[in-house]
């Protein structure tokens, strides 16, 4: 008994010595590096949302992670202005709204920014103990601390993580919710039931993709009912409409119940999913509605009305056919096979080869519990990879990570001393590849494509330049004021003068010498218009997102 306890307490203290080099990595990171082009509009919308009461700004988003990035925010009465805010069907008015918070507040918004990340750190917390009980649960404790170190030391997690964008956090909700959902299943108790329910609902109201848990989890009920028949008490279907409903009264909870339970056939929709095929740009300031004159023309919608209003602006962005980058072509559309290739250059060598070795010894044991975890992570991944119109942002299938580390911590299981130190390596490697690069993990690409240095070859956008270095710029020209005046041409939404620094490369400039600082993403866009660059060599790297270059 005694040995227990030691060994528990040993589990505990190892258990929060690595979340706190997490919490640590996320705090520093969060500290140093600008606003990204996801959170400029994200804080503003955060605090409209709990001064106003509204949430038709930035609607394209569930509120959740947003409104407590602004809590911090709100006590330090931060000036706002929402006159830009036009709440048009089509007009995405959070960017205008989000760019002059950061004019009225000027360097006040950069504390601001780093107070909100700091608040959302919890989330990535709930995530890593998620990833370390269902792995131990199912597999063993070994299995419980790979998948804890794999979720603590990723790239992506660590470089969306700090920052107040939904992608890591709606992941760490998605995760607990499937979580619960398996406790569920295996005994589904009322209060499994209730808590099912409730991190459901948390789970929807971070990011709409994650309305695929509906359908899932009726399927998953289903399967797990057909499969199990030693189990006395077997989850009911009044049970799972209970989780489902609880689910939905969440999402009206988290719009403070605006407009719910409207008549389908009194929505103006922009996209031609809901607003039907003729729906054109020309009428997306109008919209259509498909449904009108209809059998569902009446049929009360169960949900918020910027909730299905987000839904529906979602869909017209995938719907048009963006210009995408990949393998240095430019195209618009995109391919198949865009969020595969992302996967394959954005996340470390080992983590691939681990998958693979997790593969082949699922041939040999593979457990009913796994379904729960490998059916919403392919749903994930295969529902956005169709979505082919617009191919920039591999974060979108960040989603399925917390279900990918867990399935294969599976490795804790094995014996055999030789596979487990080959294993113990790639953890080591994995870990040290991503620190390598920290704390840029944004722009984090691996060794076998070469480095983020070589990001640019394969991907552009926010997969490797999203406006995160340009504080560690001004920190550079303070640092070198016989390299001024520097010409700016970088991705940020905001007008970083805010800052005190020139943010313009006009035609009149290229023609100059002098000193220029150039995001990669514009050295290599589709027009030539900085194409003159890259005959040559930058002089110094800010992250791996901007480029120093002094033309004579």
């Amino acid at each position: 008994m005694t040995n227990r306890i030691v060994q528990e307490y040993g589990e505990f203290i190892t258990i929060c010595c690595i979340i706190f080099v997490h919490i640590i990595l996320l705090i520093y990171s969060a500290t140093i590096h600008s606003p990204t082009n996801g959170e400029v509009p994200a804080l503003s919308a955060g605090i409209y949302h709990w001064q106003t009461g509204n949430f038709d700004l930035f609607r394209v988003n569930p509120p959740l992670v947003r409104m407590v990035a602004a809590i911090p925010v709100l006590f330090c009465n931060p000036k706002t202005d929402w006159s830009l805010n036009h709440d048009l069907l089509a007009s995405r008015d959070e960017f205008p709204v989000g760019n002059e918070f950061i004019r009225i507040n000027g360097n006040n918004s950069f504390r601001y920014f780093m107070l909100a990340r700091l608040f959302c750190i919890p989330f990535s917390v709930l995530g890593a103990v998620v990833c370390y009980r269902w792995a131990k649960e199912i597999y063993g404790t070994k299995s419980g601390f790979t998948a804890l170190i794999l979720w603590c030391f990723s790239p992506t997690i660590l470089g969306h993580a700090s920052t107040i964008g939904p992608d890591a956090h709606a992941a760490s909700c998605g995760i607990f919710a499937a979580y619960l959902f398996w406790h569920w299943l295996k005994s589904p108790s009322v209060s499994a039931t209730i808590f099912s329910g409730l991190a459901l609902g948390l789970a929807e109201l971070t990011k709409t993709t994650w309305l695929v848990l509906f359908p899932l989890w009726f399927f998953l009920w289903l399967f797990w009912r057909i499969t199990d028949k030693d189990q006395k008490m077997k989850p009911s279907l009044f049970r799972l409409c209970v989780i489902l409903s609880i689910g939905i009264i969440c999402i009206n909870i988290g719009y403070g119940g605006e407009r719910i339970f409207q008549p389908l056939g009194q929505f103006r929709f922009i996209s031609k999913a809901l607003g039907g095929a003729n729906t054109e740009i020309n009428n997306k300031m109008k919209g259509k509605n498909r449904f009108r004159e209809t059998v569902f023309e009446n049929i009360p919608v169960p949900l918020p009305q910027n909730y299905l209003l987000g839904i529906d602006i979602q869909r017209s962005d995938f719907e048009f056919r963006s210009e995408n980058y990949l393998y240095g072509q430019w195209k618009y559309g995109g391919w198949w096979y865009y969020y595969l290739t992302a996967f394959a250059v954005k996340e470390p060598v080992p983590l691939i080869l681990l998958i693979g070795l997790s593969v082949l010894f699922s041939f040999r044991l593979f457990r009913r519990d796994e379904f729960v975890l490998l059916l919403p992570m392919i749903t994930v991944f295969v529902l956005v990879s169709s979505q082919t119109g617009m191919n920039q942002h591999y974060r979108y299938v960040l989603g399925m990570l917390p279900f990918l580390f867990v399935f294969i911590a599976k490795f804790g299981m094995i014996q055999h001393r030789l596979l487990q130190f080959t294993i113990l390596l790639l953890i080591m490697w994995y870990c040290g590849s991503s620190l390598a690069v920290f704390p840029h993990s944004l722009s984090y690409f691996n060794e076998a494509v070469g480095g983020p240095n070589s990001g640019h070859r394969y991907l552009l956008g926010s997969n490797l330049e999203w406006g995160q270095d340009v504080l560690l710029l001004k920190k550079w020209i303070d640092e070198h004021p016989e390299c001024q005046p520097v010409f700016i041409a970088q991705s940020s939404y905001y007008d970083i003068e805010t800052v005190g620094i020139k943010s313009d490369v006009t035609l009149k400039n290229l023609t100059s010498s002098g000193w220029y600082a150039i995001g990669v993403n514009n050295l290599y866009k589709n027009k030539e218009e900085y194409h003159c660059f890259l005959d040559y060599q930058p002089v110094a790297k800010i992250g791996y997102s901007i480029y120093i270059y002094r033309i004579p």
